[in-house]
Parts: C-alpha cells; sequence; structure tokens
C-alpha cells in the first residue's frame, strides 16, 4: 500500500538553488562587486599614497564613490530597476551603505591600528568584509526584489 505524500509544497530539484533568482543575482554582483572593490582600492590608495591624507578619510572617499559605482552597475547589470522609484532606491542604498561604511571603516582601523597590517592589505579585508551585507542589503532592501 503506497502511503500518502505529505509534503504538499513542491520538490525541490537537485540544483535549483543554483538556478535561483538570489544565485543568478549573487554571480552577476559578484562580478559588478569585483569591478567596483578594484575602483575601491585604486581611489584608496590614490587618496592616501597621491593626496597623503589620512585612511579614514581615504576609505571613507573610496567607499562614498565606488558605491556610486556599484548602484550604476548595480542597475545596469544585476537588480533592474526593482521595484522602488529611483529616487527611493538611490536613498536606500546609502542608507544601507551607511552600516556598510561603518564595519568598513571598522575592519580598516582594526586592521592598521591594532594588527598592524598595511594600509592596503587591511583595505581589502575591509571591502570583503562587507560583501555580504552589500548583496544582501541591495537584493532584499534597495530593490527589493
Amino acid at each position: 500500500m503506497n502511503e500518502p505524500d505529505t509534503d504538499a509544497g513542491p520538490k525541490e530539484q537537485p540544483g535549483s538553488l543554483l538556478r535561483s533568482d538570489i544565485a543568478r543575482s549573487a554571480a552577476k554582483y559578484f562580478l559588478v562587486g569585483g569591478v567596483c572593490a578594484l575602483l575601491e582600492w585604486a581611489i584608496f590608495a590614490g587618496v592616501l599614497y597621491g593626496a597623503g591624507l589620512h585612511y579614514l578619510i581615504s576609505g571613507t572617499v573610496s567607499f562614498v564613490l565606488s558605491t556610486g559605482v556599484n548602484y550604476y552597475l548595480s542597475v545596469r547589470f544585476v537588480f533592474g530597476a526593482g521595484r522602488r522609484p529611483r529616487n527611493e532606491r538611490i536613498f536606500f542604498l546609502y542608507l544601507v551603505s551607511t552600516m556598510g561604511i561603518i564595519a568598513n571603516l571598522g575592519v580598516l582601523g582594526i586592521g592598521i591600528d591594532v594588527l598592524g597590517l598595511h594600509e592596503m592589505i587591511a583595505k581589502i579585508f575591509a571591502t570583503a568584509a562587507v560583501f555580504g551585507w552589500n548583496f544582501l542589503s541591495r537584493y532584499y532592501f534597495v530593490f527589493k526584489q
């Protein structure tokens, strides 16, 4: 005698997570994020070494400018326009980016002042530390996918 199927939900197919919207968006965002990370590091180095400004100022300038580029590339190649109006998206982008910059500068400061890391190494760690936050906050909050 066959037992009734008690699972009323759809069956997950092997590899379905890899084909999901969030996985496709994450893969695209990884590329966009990589481009923006390189840009952020270049700006950071330029402001830190070229202009001779403090690493926290350099980190702030590079984060804010690369966030603007990230927004443009995210709309163009990753998320599309999303459900929010443009002005609202930009407002929420910089709102969630405030959390990102706090974490970024915190890791940067700890890396340099506490651990004694080279500024660029600390910046790379700081960028990596906020990558997941950046993607998830944009996916779920800014663009409301």
